[in-house]
């Protein structure tokens, strides 16, 4: 013991900013900060010299390399802010949230989507865009925010629906409701199918003239969203496995669009949904490498198939 209590003291800490979450422990330390010791003698020294650390929630910065010492006996005691960073991404729904959230520690599993999914007269008093809405899936706008550790899931969805009713709702013009709504389904479509900003508008005016002309959208991404899974639970084999079922949300059976968004569109991909591009074409697929191929007929469509994925 002898021993750990003088190597480290010995042991740089590499000088970064940090987020300590709340229901972070001391031992989830090493790892957070990347502190290349000995896992067991991290361990001991924790049980030896911290073992009734309290760890505060917050953002720290470290302005130059550290001792272990130094990293609990002043960084750890000196929160740079009370406040943490939460990071929302683009293409997640309300089941993402939570899940991240939860991982964060900042909120029960569930919590979020009762939120979420329990739209109260109180928001649609304070945000009149929300109508009839049944859900929030589409007034999530991804970016990053600061937000107190103890934050709840109420208020974490206030500071969200302040952030669409100025970044959104305020910003672009909307002539009603349902244009409005409309615009978003399309967009979180649009989200799911394509990653490029350059092929972002095109694909849009793809999406929107076929369902204009009474075609099926035909979008894959629209099957997964019925069984309530998040991103990563919506892989090409399930979405393979159920592509053809009838449910409201499934664009290969139905002239409808979706009852609800599927997804939280960015700012970026909201505007190339308002600005669609015409094209001559209506249909696209992407290669195994991502990039995407037009055609105008079926048939075009179909060798397109065969020659960029072999089917």
């Amino acid at each position: 013991m002898g021993y750990v209590a003088y190597i480290f003291p010995q042991t740089a800490v590499v000088k970064q900013d940090f987020i300590v979450n709340r229901g972070d422990t001391v031992a989830s330390l090493q790892k957070k900060l990347s502190i290349s010791v000995n896992p067991t003698i991290f361990k001991a020294y924790i049980r030896l010299f911290v073992k009734n650390f309290t760890l505060q929630a917050g953002t720290y910065s470290m302005e130059k390399d550290a001792t272990i010492e130094t990293l609990f006996s002043q960084v750890l005691r000196n929160p740079t802010s009370k406040d943490i960073t939460i990071t929302l991404l683009p293409g997640w729904n309300i089941w993402d949230i939570d899940a991240y959230l939860t991982r964060q520690g900042i909120i029960r599993t569930g919590e979020f989507t009762a939120v979420a999914e329990n739209i109260t007269d109180k928001m649609r008093k304070g945000f009149p865009f929300l109508g009839k809405a049944t859900t929030l899936e589409w007034f999530l706008t991804p970016d990053t925010y600061r937000i107190s550790p103890e934050a709840s899931a109420d208020t974490i969805v206030q500071m969200l629906l302040e952030a669409f009713d100025e970044r959104v709702y305020k910003e672009f013009d909307f002539t009603s409701d349902a244009e409005l709504y409309e615009m978003l389904i399309f967009a979180s479509i649009l989200e799911k199918e394509e990653k490029s900003s350059v092929n972002k508008p095109i694909v849009a005016g793809i999406l929107q003239k076929r369902y204009r002309e009474k075609w099926f959208i035909g979008a894959d991404a629209t099957v997964c969203y019925a069984y309530r899974l998040m991103m990563s639970d919506c892989t090409p084999g399930f979405i393979s496995d159920h592509i053809y079922e009838k449910t409201a949300y499934n664009t290969r059976n139905s002239l409808d669009l979706p009852p609800t968004p599927i997804a939280n569109p960015s700012i970026d991909t909201i505007r190339a949904t308002i600005n669609s591009e015409p094209s001559k074409y209506y249909y696209y697929l992407h290669d195994d490498s991502g990039n995407i191929h037009y055609a105008k007929t079926l048939e075009e469509h179909n060798r397109n198939r065969v020659q960029y994925l072999g089917k």
